[in-house]
């Protein structure tokens, strides 16, 4: 049950970042350092680790942070249902990614097979939805993002207190993020400049975003890893898609905007993540 409520965390994500008024890069910054100094209240001197870990757990942040902000903005930019569909794809570039990163994972013939079909899924839907094909684009960036971080992370996980893990992390996403707000001044406002005043309803999302979607979902996620079998959580976690894109639906009616062509796509980028899992038995990545 705990499990499913956390990837119902993270599908909600999506919503969220549909309902704040901030652009990506400000609302990915106000995030993380909400979710660093919760977790550092909570841990107080607890926090404790060697500086070798803590600049590469920071470093990791960097990506966590890039992850985030490339997926808000596709929210922003389509919906969260195109959104959610880039998203699921990320067991599959964590197959293509791990044999090069890891010296023990080995390739699978499999993998390339399950590949090639995600690019025709692929093909459907930018054809069907070339008006949503950037952030489309943006969302599937996002989701090679996190493959990336989640492969460097997994050994992190084995070792270290989760709370501790999410508090390095947050910290390296909220610097990561910073250094990026003049790149959101310049070209992501729309001559706006930096949004760094979010009105009461944004910090209420915002809380509820740091708080339960991060502090809770992703630390909890991490501590599942050590007493949970990698197939049940990585089935579990291929439902986040699922998840997003029908709060997606029911909340913002983007099923509206959208033809047969993207739910044809969308289905079968589903049933191939589904297989690839029950096939492959590979470990989650996705965080939101």
């Amino acid at each position: 049950m705990k499990l499913h409520f956390i990837i119902l965390m993270w599908g909600f994500t999506g919503v969220l970042g549909e309902l704040i008024d901030l652009p990506a890069i400000e609302l990915v910054w106000f995030r993380c350092i909400i979710a660093a100094v919760t977790l550092g209240l909570m841990l107080r001197h607890r926090i404790g680790i060697n500086a070798s870990d803590r600049i590469r757990l920071g470093l990791i942040g960097f990506l966590i942070g890039l992850h985030w902000v490339l997926f808000f903005l596709a929210v922003k930019i389509a919906n969260v249902s195109v959104c959610m569909v880039g998203m699921a794809t990320v067991s599959l570039w964590t197959a293509i990614l791990e044999p090069m990163m890891l010296p023990t994972a080995r390739f699978r013939r499999g993998d390339f097979v399950f590949g090639l079909l995600i690019i025709l899924a692929v093909t459907v839907i930018v054809h069907s939805e070339l008006d949503q094909s950037v952030g489309f684009a943006v969302a599937i960036g996002s989701a090679i993002v996190a493959a990336t971080f989640s492969i460097l992370n997994s050994p992190f996980a084995q070792r270290l207190d989760h709370r501790v893990i999410a508090f390095y992390e947050m910290i390296g996403a909220a610097i990561f993020c910073g250094l990026c707000l003049p790149i959101s001044a310049l070209w992501l406002s729309e001559g706006r400049g930096l949004d760094l005043r979010p009105s009461v309803t944004d910090w209420l999302y915002l809380v509820i975003l740091a708080v339960v979607c991060t502090v809770y979902a992703y630390s909890q996620y991490v501590e599942l890893l050590k007493r949970m079998s990698v197939f049940t959580i990585n089935f579990a976690n291929n439902l986040e898609p699922v998840y997003g894109m029908l709060m997606g639906a029911l909340l913002f009616a983007d099923y509206r905007s959208l033809g047969v062509g993207f739910y044809v796509g969308a289905t079968a980028i589903g049933i191939l993540v589904l297989l690839h899992t029950g096939l492959s038995r590979r470990k989650p990545v996705a965080v939101n």
